[in-house]
């Protein structure tokens, strides 16, 4: 299983768009991997998870991925970082003649009916099939299964995080973007199955700050405590936020001692 990291920045970049605090300021200087696009993965050149603002960008950051050759797009949530729904409409014949079948999106029921009213305002119809994804049900996408597990981060709407499991091998990777602290159903599922990886996110970093639907770093590495980890397997951080105050090499030190690693945007991870 390839894993390809779109992007690995929270809501407002990093970065952020609007702000230049002194960390703001310091990850602009350094430059390299304390640029974070919004977050995202890429899974065996055709699956991707959520499509965010920053879409063309990749596209153009990374030619030497065929980004337009993505057959599943799985939405987490509707949050405007991760549900650019709009952008759909450039798959449609007028915009993207060349293109060939339907693109196969995934989400909660919720998040298509979300889709559907957006697509109302398309200039034309986009080559597109959605497929209702249910809580701790696993469903067939391409050549993976796939898990929707429930995540603890938005109070009005099932939010998503994913356990890919690929058969040939019976690899499995833990996808957990966006979300707080698990509640215990999802805990209780995640017990006593094995994992060969894990991509946490990290979006409260060692702020103070009291929202509850993102993870600071020490709940990270109490995470990765709970979870059913095979011997050597990967542990990533991603949708690192500015508001977390630590840039990548400032979080890299502080995740090294609990067997953590920091993701940045181009990062390939194999399974």
């Amino acid at each position: 299983m390839n894993v390809f990291f779109l992007g690995t920045g929270a809501a407002e970049g990093f970065p952020a768009l609007f702000s230049r605090t002194p960390i703001n300021r310091e990850a602009l200087r350094r430059g390299g991997k304390n640029l974070r696009l919004r977050s995202g993965i890429l899974l065996d050149k055709t699956i991707r998870v959520d499509l965010c603002p920053d879409a063309l960008a990749q596209v153009h950051k990374y030619p030497e991925r065929d980004l337009t050759a993505i057959q599943h797009l799985l939405f987490t949530h509707t949050h405007d970082d991760h549900f650019a729904a709009r952008e759909l409409q450039y798959l449609s014949c007028n915009f993207a003649p060349d293109r060939e079948g339907p693109l196969q999106v995934w989400g909660s029921e919720q998040a298509l009916t979300k889709l559907q009213g957006e697509v109302k305002h398309f200039f034309e119809a986009p080559l597109l099939r959605s497929c209702v994804l249910e809580p701790f049900v696993e469903v067939q996408v391409g050549h993976l299964f796939v898990t929707p597990i429930t995540a603890y981060h938005k109070s009005d709407e099932l939010c998503f995080n994913f356990l890919f499991r690929e058969a040939e091998t019976d690899k499995r990777l833990l996808y957990a973007s966006d979300t707080g602290w698990y509640a215990p159903k999802t805990w209780e599922f995640l017990e006593s199955i094995p994992l060969d990886g894990a991509i946490i996110e990290c979006g409260r970093g060692v702020s103070q700050s009291t929202y509850e639907g993102h993870l600071t770093l020490e709940q990270c590495i109490a995470f990765k405590e709970k979870l059913a980890l095979k011997l050597g397997a990967p542990i990533y951080l991603t949708h690192i936020c500015h508001t977390g105050l630590l840039l990548h090499e400032e979080m890299s030190e502080l995740c090294a001692p609990h067997g953590i690693s920091v993701a940045y945007d181009g990062l390939e991870l194999s399974l």
